[in-house]
């Protein structure tokens, strides 16, 4: 593979561009991937500093990626987002919710009803002798959801990260709790989120994903 010519002006992307993607066709974007697989990415550990100087970066976009990453880790991710964000630069972050019907369908459950596993997405049982409980063992190649966002918890990682400190933070999409929830429109300011209505209704149109804004 060729190497990336940044832009003069580099939006970045969490994770891999679909080539059909409406990111991929803004020539600003460059994903950051831990397996390139075009030209348009960069090779990115999510776990490591971005490779980016204090202040530089406009936009930013988080697509269903952080919820692969060991929860505790997340904070420490967002504090370097903040880091490269110009003042006034956006980011946005949108993980599935699993209060949404379409999640809860394909999840497993302990037996408080906290999410233990997402079938669809690296989460299986098995019996643990030792403790004589299930438990849950997931796929170890990266593409499992190590957690399962809820507004609170993510409302929590952003408490536990410079985000914080964003002179604006809009939440647009999520559940309130397993009945209630916001489903405004966001402004797509070049950066959509395809598993939200109205480009994904599996849901019925309510909320698939939590998505929200920050402004540094």
């Amino acid at each position: 593979m060729s190497a990336v010519s940044i832009p003069s002006d580099p939006y970045l992307y969490f994770g891999n561009m679909d080539p059909r993607s409406q990111q991929h066709k803004i020539p600003n974007f460059v994903g950051l991937a831990l397996k390139p697989n075009n030209p348009r990415e960069i090779k990115h550990n999510a776990l490591d500093p971005l490779p980016f100087a204090n202040g530089t970066i406009r936009k930013i976009q988080s697509e269903d990626v952080f919820e692969h990453l060991p929860r505790a880790a997340v904070p420490g991710v967002l504090n370097d987002v903040y880091r490269v964000l110009v003042t006034g630069g956006l980011f946005r972050l949108s993980m599935p919710d699993y209060r949404s019907p379409l999640l809860r369908r394909r999840s497993y459950y302990d037996d408080r009803g906290r999410v233990m596993g997402d079938a669809m997405m690296g989460g299986t049982t098995v019996y643990d002798p030792k403790t004589t409980t299930v438990i849950s063992k997931f796929w170890s190649d990266g593409n499992a959801h190590l957690w399962f966002p809820t507004y609170e918890q993510v409302l929590e990682i952003i408490v536990q990260s410079n985000l914080r400190l964003c002179s604006k933070i809009d939440f647009y999409q999520y559940f309130i709790d397993d009945e209630r929830f916001v489903c405004n429109p966001y402004p797509l300011n070049e950066m959509y989120v395809g598993r939200s209505p109205p480009f994904d209704m599996r849901a019925g149109g309510k909320p698939i994903s939590i998505i929200v804004d920050f402004i540094k």
